[in-house]
């Protein structure tokens, strides 16, 4: 390398050192687009603050929820009003630790509401997508449900209506779209691993 070369890479890495100037008012200007493209695609704040969320509970906590579940349910019951069912199509997923042996993680509870429905199944990667490996039993008011044990991991599954109508579940967060543009939902399951 020459004398010349040397002094024009000295030159640029002088250049390249020098701290850059951002507008101080830059950070703003990304905060307000970041916070305009959250309610963007029609949602409302009102929808963004109602939308579901996965919670993850501890066993005493679990047991403290299901207890308080409970007790509102009874004195439901005892005043003579049912609890408002879920529109139709909607669904619920609640989940509470298991006492079961070691590595079971937790047990989840899955409900659809289809009153119309005359076969209603569970599918997902815990049971190989086989509609007929996790069949949901009816219940009163057009309720479906089915309780399982899931280790812990994250798990992709929806709902499958009388053979042929797959439903999400929006009540949990959405899975990323699979090969065959069939809807999807998450859940996961929290361990001491995670």
């Amino acid at each position: 390398m020459s004398e010349h070369d040397d002094l024009m890479i000295a030159r640029i890495a002088r250049e390249l050192r020098k701290p850059e100037r951002i507008d101080p008012a830059f950070d703003g200007r990304v905060m307000a687009e970041i916070r305009a493209s959250r309610f963007s695609g029609g949602q409302s704040a009102w929808q963004w603050l109602v939308r579901p969320r996965s919670v993850r509970v501890s066993p005493l906590g679990g047991f403290a929820l299901a207890g308080a579940m409970a007790a509102a349910l009874v004195l439901a019951v005892s005043q003579g009003e049912n609890p408002p069912a879920p529109e139709l199509g909607e669904t619920t997923v609640a989940a509470a630790t298991s006492t079961a042996a070691p590595g079971i993680g937790q047990t989840v509870q899955f409900v659809l509401r289809a009153p119309s429905a005359s076969r209603v199944a569970l599918v997902g990667d815990f049971n190989d997508w086989d509609d007929a490996a996790t069949p949901l039993r009816p219940a009163a008011g057009g309720l479906w449900t089915v309780t399982i044990p899931l280790t812990a991991g994250r798990y992709t599954y929806t709902f499958v209506v009388d053979g042929e109508q797959w439903i999400a579940d929006p009540a949990a967060p959405p899975a990323p779209p699979d090969d065959f543009g069939r809807p999807g939902s998450v859940v996961t399951i929290g361990g001491s691993a995670s």
